[in-house]
Parts: C-alpha cells; structure tokens; sequence
C-alpha cells in the first residue's frame, strides 16, 4: 500500500471544557528550540560548539465562521473568563482526518490558554464571511500517529 499525503482540510479541533464547533482553519504552532553558543577558555581552535536550549513553542491560532444564528459564544466565553481573572487552562487537541474521517494523527497541547480573540472587519461593501479568531498560547506539545500502520 503507497503512503499518501494526507490533505489539510479534513480535522478536528476538541477542548476539554469548551463547547465549540467546527473551525474553518487552524493553524498549529511552531515547536524549536534555543541553541547555547559557548566557547570552552582552553579550546585551541576558536570553535563555537552547541548546546540545546529552551524549547519553545507558538501560540495556535483557530478561525471560525460566525453563523446566523450563532451556535455558540463558547470561544469568546472561554477568552472573557481569563479577563476576568477566572479562566483555567485546558487541554486542546487537533485530529487530522483522512477522506473517510478516519483519525490519522494528533497534536495534543497542554495549559491552552487564549490570549488573543479578534473578528473579521465588517464591511457593507463586500460579501466577505464573518470569522472570529482565537489565537491560543500552549505550554507543551505531543504528536501522536493514529492511522493504519501507525
């Protein structure tokens, strides 16, 4: 069986504590990790060797579409009670789905918090959709391969 690429558009998006529907895209962190430079005081050759640094990762970002009549404030309720001082992270999670909606693969987030809620501009002159944003910061990332083979 050939290992075809999985498309892009076919995933799921789940927030422990957080009733939301579906997204129109999400976009996943970056994951790296620092590099320490240092040079040793008795090197010979003036070479610069490497050490791993601090891991770091984006925030993720989730677009979805404004329906009439809205199906839920779960985003912007979730956003509101961390400006409140009430908010508790959660665990997010983003399924890639193959053709058949079969799970493929995972990325799991850990203390998902939002940091960022924003709305398309609202423009009587296009015929533009009305998306909210949600841009979340994560503390920790694992993937996970779920599909045949795996």
């Amino acid at each position: 069986m050939a290992n075809n690429p999985i498309g892009s558009f076919n995933f799921m998006v789940t927030i422990t504590d957080v009733p939301v529907a579906e997204f129109a895209e999400c976009v996943l962190p970056t994951a790296s990790i620092d590099v320490i430079e240092y040079r040793s005081g008795n090197d010979v050759e003036n070479n610069v060797h490497k050490l791993p640094g601090l891991v770091r990762y984006g925030n993720l970002t989730l677009k979805h579409g404004i329906s009439n009549p809205p199906t839920t404030a779960a985003l912007w309720d979730w956003f509101s009670n961390w400006v409140k001082g009430k908010g508790s992270p959660a665990q997010l999670t983003v399924t890639l789905l193959d053709s058949k909606r079969n799970p493929v693969v995972q990325w799991s987030f850990t203390n998902a918090w939002p940091v960022k809620y924003e709305t398309s501009p609202l423009n009587g002159k296009a015929s533009a959709l009305a998306i909210e944003t949600l841009e979340v910061a994560v503390d920790g990332m694992e993937f996970t391969a779920l599909g045949q083979g795996a």
